[in-house]
């Protein structure tokens, strides 16, 4: 059989220019793949041609990984910290050129991008700091074979979901096999061509490009060894979205309750299996909520809000503002409008209100959108409760051992008190913070 060319994988002047020869070496695509041209969420020109990787790719880069590992699990300890430290310092030493690759890849900027490379740098460096988690008693432990890991990343945390994963498995001995969507590709292949640079060995860790609930990604789970669980698995049917719940009680403070909203509403334009679109507020606090969030959404400078991930979400949510605007349920209070000046993906934010309806989460697509509910009885948000995600943040003085009680056996089981997660690690599933 004749193996056919692969397809050009390129990057414009938007993205830094052509990939290194080793970002091209990481990538485990054969050219029997469909292609995508991703455009800037910046500028909306394109930006790089990336090709899908196909389950045969997925194959030939698990048996890559399998003759890699043998000496890269070999190489002592030291080395493989070594390695890591190397890419942690280009991290450290590129962050304007990271930054701009977030806001054109991922559309992420300003604060949104300056945190993902600080909780980037962190991620590195707390893992450097605990080369294994039983490291006191790992002379003790029987040796375990290397394996091969599979992980996935985040277009909304690209960075960070990617290092959090890879990097524990990386200094454990084992290789990995990171499957990221064709938006996150080039940023992906340019941090594998740093740790290659750093001397990570080639086929220690190589990407799988393709979408996200795609054959691709479900051959990759079934043939690796290991696979790093998500917090939130994501989804691809329509209209299954569970968006976070964010709550005041009656005994919040109002400051704070504002405060960690916006971050639950606004922040990485709405995206991530954290955001908390859905604001449930007691009647005594519930006019002055909506009243201070409103005042804080028309406080964000226009264009300077993270953008969505891909036309369809931007087109999803488009067409709820519209209907925010012409439906009865909703009353539109805020509503945001898109920038096509500026990008056919960004939008100023939104707050509306709403009854207190079970169905209204199935409705209530990612962006930077708040849709602020009444309650009187507490029994409506445990029902409630039912129908979101597994986040939930809480403004309350009350003791956290009080409510989680009330939330086991809820769809809402990570409970977080007067702040809400910035980001959620991949392997973190502790109920009721």
């Amino acid at each position: 059989m004749n193996r056919q060319t692969p397809p050009p994988f390129t990057a414009t002047g938007l993205l830094g220019g052509p990939l290194p020869a080793a970002a091209q070496q990481a990538m485990a695509v054969s050219g029997t793949g469909p292609v995508s041209d991703v455009r800037s969420l910046m500028t909306g020109r394109p930006a790089a041609t990336i090709p899908h990787s196909t389950p045969a790719d997925v194959l030939t880069a698990i048996t890559t990984a399998a003759e890699a590992r043998q000496t890269w699990s070999r190489s002592p300890a030291a080395c493989r910290r070594t390695a890591l430290t190397g890419l942690h310092t280009w991290i450290t030493r590129n962050r304007t050129y990271l930054s701009d690759l977030l806001a054109h890849g991922s559309g992420l900027y300003g604060a949104d991008a300056t945190a993902e490379l600080r909780d980037a740098r962190r991620t590195m460096r707390d893992n450097r700091a605990r080369l294994h988690p039983l490291a006191p008693f790992v002379r003790r432990q029987p040796q375990q074979p290397p394996e091969t890991v599979a992980t996935h990343a985040e277009d909304c945390r690209p960075l960070v979901s990617l290092l959090e994963a890879a990097v524990p498995a990386l200094l454990n001995g084992n290789a990995v096999i990171s499957h990221v969507s064709p938006r996150t590709a080039v940023f992906a292949a340019r941090l594998c061509a740093a740790a290659t640079a750093s001397g990570l060995p080639r086929g220690v860790w190589q990407l799988v490009v393709a979408p996200t609930g795609s054959l691709t990604a479900a051959v990759l789970d079934e043939h690796v060894d290991a696979v790093v669980p998500r917090c939130c698995p994501a989804t691809t049917i329509a209209g299954t979205h569970r968006p976070g719940m964010f709550i005041v009680r009656h005994d919040a403070n109002l400051r704070t309750a504002v405060t960690q909203a916006r971050h639950a509403c606004f922040d990485r334009a709405g995206r991530g299996c954290t955001a908390a679109p859905l604001v449930v507020a007691h009647d005594k606090h519930h006019d002055a909520l909506l009243r201070g969030l409103t005042a804080t959404a028309a406080q964000l400078p226009a264009g300077a809000m993270s953008s969505l991930p891909g036309s369809r979400d931007s087109e999803n949510f488009t067409r709820f503002v519209r209907r925010i605007s012409a439906d009865g349920p909703f009353r539109p209070v805020l509503t945001g409008t898109p920038r096509p000046d500026i990008s056919p993906y960004l939008h100023e934010a939104v707050v509306a209100t709403a009854a207190l309806d079970p169905d209204l989460p199935g409705a209530v697509p990612p962006g930077p959108l708040a849709v602020v509910m009444r309650y009187t009885h507490w029994s409506d948000v445990l029902a409630l409760a039912r129908h979101t995600g597994r986040h939930a943040t809480v403004i309350t003085h009350a003791r956290s051992t009080y409510l989680a009680g009330q939330f086991a056996c809820l769809a809402a089981n990570d409970i977080h008190l007067n702040r809400h997660p910035r980001h959620c690690r991949t392997t973190d599933r502790r109920p009721g913070r």
